[in-house]
Parts: C-alpha cells; structure tokens; sequence
C-alpha cells in the first residue's frame, strides 16, 4: 500500500507559510523596514510604487551582509539575532524568527544589493518565487537595499483578494507611520509613485510626532513618564479637550515593538474618567520597557499579540501613570477673542441657533435660497425642488400629512429591505401619520432630553431618536447627489485652510470628485493644506474644518470595518458626521421637518447604519399598562 503521507517540498510549503507573515504589500514593508532597523541603520528610505502591487524597496545605511550571509538570507529559519534558547528569552530585536525574507522571496521578485563596512565591493541577489536566478559582485553603498517586484505574482488568488490601491497604500502609510514614530532617532524618507511624503530627520518623540501629525497636534499632548525597576511607562497621551471620535490614533509599543492590546487600551481610555464625554477617544503614544523574560512576543508571526506575565500589573501601572498624569496636568483651557463659549445651563443659551446666527454664519453666502439643514424655519432639512418633501400627499386642505414609501426621486444605490409588502407598506403609513394643527396653534411635538422628538399621533405616540432619523435623511440625500453628480454647495466668502496629515491629504486627493459631488469645493496645495471654498448646505457653519476632518477619519474606519464600496462609505461617513447630534436643542420647526422628511424618504425605520430612527407606544398599549382596558 502506498503512502499518504508525504513531505510538502519547499517551495510549496513556503508559498504557504507566507501567508502567515505577508498578507498584503503593508507586511512586506514592516518587514523590510524592521529588518533595517536590527541592523543599526540611521537612515532609512521606503520607496513604493501602486501601493506596493509594483515595487516595495527600502534602503538603509545599516551593517549590510558579506556574500555567504547574503546567499543563505532568504532560506527559512535562517537568522542573525538568536542562536539559543537564551537568546529566545531575552529578545530585544524586531524580528527573529527567520521566516520574513524566505515568505517574501516565495512569492515576488527580489533584488538584494548589500555591502559591508569591510569590504569594497558589494553582492547582489536575485531570486524569483524561491529560485536563486543570480548571485553576483557589484558596486554598492555600505547597507542594504531590498527591492520588491510583482508580489503574489504566483499566487494569483491572494493578489485577487488584495483590496483598491488606496486601501492597501494607507496600510503601508500606518505602517511606517508606527515604525517611524517608534524610532525618532532614525532618519526616515518615503516615496509614493516618485512623490517624496516624508523626508524626517532625527528628532526627539514629540517632535517625531508633530512632523507626522502635525504642528497642532503636537502642542495637544501631555508628557507621560513614570517607572520602576521592572516596568517604565514614557510617551505622550492627548489632552482630554483634544479626543477623537475614532480610535486611529493610538498606539502602544512593547520594548520597541508595536503590538495590540485591547485591554491596556481600555486602561489608558478609563484613566481619562469623566474628563471625556462617550463616544470620544483619547490619543496616545506610550512606550513600555519590560524585562523581556516578562513577556512572550512569539505568539504569532505578525509579533502583533503579546502574552504577559501578569498583565493586570500592567492595567493597573499603564493606567495610573495616565491618571497620574492627569491629575498633575493644567488642564485649563486657553479661550482666544475669536473662540465662542456656550454656556448651556443659560437661559438666552437654549434657543437652537439656526444657519442665519452670529460667528462665522455671517461669513457664508449659499448659492441657494434656504441652507438643507437646520435652519429653524419651514425649509429644514429642504434643499429646493430636491424631492425630499415630494414624498408627502396632502387632504382636507393640508390638514392631514400622511408619509408614502414611493420617492419621487429613487436612489439606485440603498439597499432597501423589499420583504415589506405594498400591503404592509399601506399599513404602516397610518404609524407615521401625525396631526399638524394650524401654526398659530400649539403643535403636539417636543424633545426629550434634547436626544429624542416626541411626537403625538392619531394611534398613540411616536418616539424618533434625532440623530439616527437626521443620518438616514443625509445618506440618502448624499447618494442622490453622488449618483446624480449635482451638488448645492454654500460657497465660503473666506476660504478655510486645513492643515491635513498625509495620509488624509492623499485621501481627499482620490476623494476629490465625490467629494464636490457632495458639495465640497477645494484646493490641495502642495503642502498638504486644503483650502476648502464651499461646503454642503447641510453642513452647520462654524463646524466646517471639524466635519470634514470627521469625515475623513470615519471614511478610514469604515473602510476598515465594513469594507464599503466608496460611494456608500462616502454616504455613510458624511451622513454620521454631520447629523445633528444627541444633545442638541431644537426647535420646534426643525423637529416637524425632521418628522417631515424622515417619512419622505425610502426607508424610514433604520438609519444606515442599521439601528431603528423611530419606535411606536400605541394608546391601545398604553391603557393596557394603566389596566384601562
């Protein structure tokens, strides 16, 4: 009888094991650029060309390797930094399990050049999918450069799953972002299709920091350090006036490394306390230093996960070092003339400001007649002719307004659940249908703790969270207006200058037409800075350099978790971010036309992200509950 079991040859077994260490161009390039960094490199530069698909190369001034060094350095387990099991206890380098380099040649061209201090000429390297093509001598700079051709040309099923340049470009964006942040004493360049993004020189961490994120940015940090003779905890955490409403910025680093951990997050987050509001999330740049014995960084190729000894110790010491911090902090904030301060428990303070308020309204002149959002008149929510109040029917001489579920103008992009029949479409109409009395009259509409629009029915009550019902109003207005390409856009009489990172400059660079579709206008200068010119109607004046910047990083972290065709992401992003929020005050006007324009659009009762806008208390219920019945 033959034999089932068999030896994978090597090649094979590469082209599989690769997958565990690269699974997209932004592994190769942690890999190559780790890999500079063991060897002492002071200057390293990364070159990429269409997102890595075509070329990843990384040059550095590193020690370099001799000729027989050079040829073995692509054979699995093959490794400079551990000979024992000592050595596996106390690791203190990047990498060291010797897979990177043979995972990589498995399935790409590689081109090594490479050269030590000693010698006077250098080697170069050429392998194809495992296959050694040539080994030769040439003239080279003392280091190493590795360059990366065609990745999973031989695996054409893993290239089919990789995702849109611009997808795959800001993984290798935060990829280096997170080495060069963990090593500011290294100089680092970086090359986009030619473009030089970043050209950094050694710096101190917060000054590494301001040149990745910004000037701004930077001055928004406080100092961490504490420490003792097991554990040190240094970096930078943001102060509590400065969170995010996403969870991008913030990176922990275990001796050098940068690893995750969703717990120690969540002790830096609950260090903060009451010092910020839900929702929002606070930066961070924190460096641990342990002993190495303490630890354990071999759980996983990507070295992403790490076990701890006793990682409570370290919740408890990571987050009272934030707190800490904290608490020694001037956390007082620093009002300027131009700021404005809403003091909410003020009487005058409770009205809702409308789009023709002070401050900066009076900068804005709208090439339409009413603004598509708030206004505080009969127009919210109304862009015109949009046909978002043509959805409405009235009887007895507007006595009456009963929502139908036929939009005068279909949105071919919404997923819209179809298992509702026209029958219980009809039905469900009566839910929705509302009394609006003459205007001189007291109408049955209120808001509840500035979160919620009560609204009185003919069958009971309606309750409408206002954010959700505001969102499902703006998606479907920003997909009419992506698919008809006929944006209304408020044109701003002083252009506004936003200083982006780059990574969200190359962004709205390939966003820039469906964002004018929404109506965004503006101008990318060289600098990174946009001059926005215009902005959509529905958009709160005094708000425009927050929401855009909003909607950038919602537009990143869909694009990660929900893995959205760009339309709808754009749809989703810019509808969550400029939605009225909970805890705004409104007026009774826009509560009505938030009503209004709920019920106009195509699917109502769930906002597009899911959750419901509206739910219904019938009176038949409510004298249930009372044992009236």
């Amino acid at each position: 009888m033959k034999n089932k079991i068999q030896i994978l040859p090597e090649h094979l077994y590469n082209k599989i094991a690769a997958g565990e260490v690269v699974n997209r161009p932004g592994s190769v390039v942690k890999e190559l650029i780790e890999n500079s960094i063991d060897s002492g490199a002071t200057r390293i530069c990364l070159i990429v060309k269409e997102a890595g698909k075509a070329l990843i190369q990384v040059n550095d001034n590193g020690s370099g390797m001799t000729e027989e060094d050079a040829a073995i350095a692509f054979r699995r387990h093959s490794t400079s930094k551990i000979k024992t099991y000592d050595d596996l206890e106390n690791i203190l380098t990047l990498g060291f399990r010797g897979e990177a380099l043979a995972s990589i040649a498995a399935i790409a061209h590689v081109e090594l050049k490479t050269r030590i201090s000693d010698d006077d000429i250098g080697t170069l390297v050429r392998i194809e999918g495992n296959d050694v093509k040539e080994i030769t001598k040439i003239s080279s700079d003392k280091g190493t450069s590795v360059a990366i051709k065609n990745l999973f040309y031989n695996t054409p099923g893993r290239r089919n799953f990789l995702k849109s340049n611009q997808t795959e470009f800001r993984h290798i964006y935060e990829t280096f972002v997170k080495l060069a942040v963990s090593n500011p004493g290294t100089e680092f360049e970086f090359y986009n299709n030619d473009d030089l993004l970043f050209n950094l020189p050694k710096r101190s961490l917060q000054l590494r920091i301001q040149d990745l994120f910004g000037d701004d940015f930077g001055k928004t940090l406080l100092n961490v350090e504490n420490g003792n003779q097991i554990i040190n905890v240094k970096g930078f955490i943001s102060r509590p006036g400065f969170t995010k409403k996403s969870k991008q910025d913030q990176f922990l680093f275990l001796n050098g490394r940068f690893f995750t951990n969703k717990s120690l997050n969540f002790a830096v987050y609950s260090a903060y306390d009451d010092l910020i509001e839900k929702g929002n999330y606070p930066s961070f740049f924190l460096f641990i230093h342990i002993d190495p014995k303490k630890v354990d960084v071999n759980v996983h190729p990507s070295k992403l996960e790490v076990k701890f000894e006793d990682e409570g110790a370290v919740f408890g010491f990571l987050r009272k070092s934030v707190r800490d911090t904290l608490r020694s902090s001037d956390l007082t904030f620093d009002i300027g003339f131009g700021d404005s301060i809403s003091f909410e428990n003020e009487p005058q303070n409770l009205e809702h400001r409308g789009s023709h308020g002070e401050s900066t309204a009076g900068l804005i002149k709208s090439e339409t007649s009413d603004r598509a959002g708030f206004t505080g008149g009969n127009t919210s929510f109304t862009h015109g002719d949009s046909g978002f109040t043509e959805g409405f029917r009235q009887d007895n001489g507007g006595s009456r307004i009963h929502s139908i579920f036929e939009a005068s103008n279909p949105l071919n992009d919404i997923n819209i659940d179809e298992s509702v029949s026209p029958a219980e479409q009809n039905s469900q109409s009566a839910i929705f249908e509302h009394t609006k009395k003459d205007e001189t009259e007291k109408f049955n509409i209120w808001q509840f703790r500035n979160k919620y629009v009560m609204c009185e029915t003919e069958t009971g009550l309606m309750i409408i969270d206002q954010h959700a019902a505001h969102e499902r109003i703006l998606y479907e207005k920003a997909v009419q207006l992506l698919n008809s390409h006929a944006a209304f856009s408020q044109q701003l009489l002083i252009p506004l200058n936003i200083k982006l990172t780059k990574i969200d400059f190359h962004l709205a660079e390939s966003l820039k037409e469906e964002l004018q579709n929404l109506g965004f206008n503006f101008i990318l200068r060289t600098d990174s800075t946009l001059e926005l010119t215009g902005i959509p109607s529905d958009i709160k004046p005094g708000d425009e350099h927050k929401i855009f910047q909003e909607l950038l990083d919602q537009y990143k972290e869909y694009e990660v978790k929900l893995n959205l065709e760009k339309r709808d992401n754009l749809a989703k992003s810019f509808a969550c971010r400029s939605a009225v929020k909970a805890g705004d005050r409104l007026l009774k006007q826009e509560m009505v036309s938030l009503v209004d324009n709920l019920f106009a659009a195509q699917m109502p009762y769930v906002c597009p992200h899911g959750r419901p806008t509206v739910i219904r208390i019938t009176t038949e219920e409510l004298d249930k509950r009372f044992s009236r019945t």
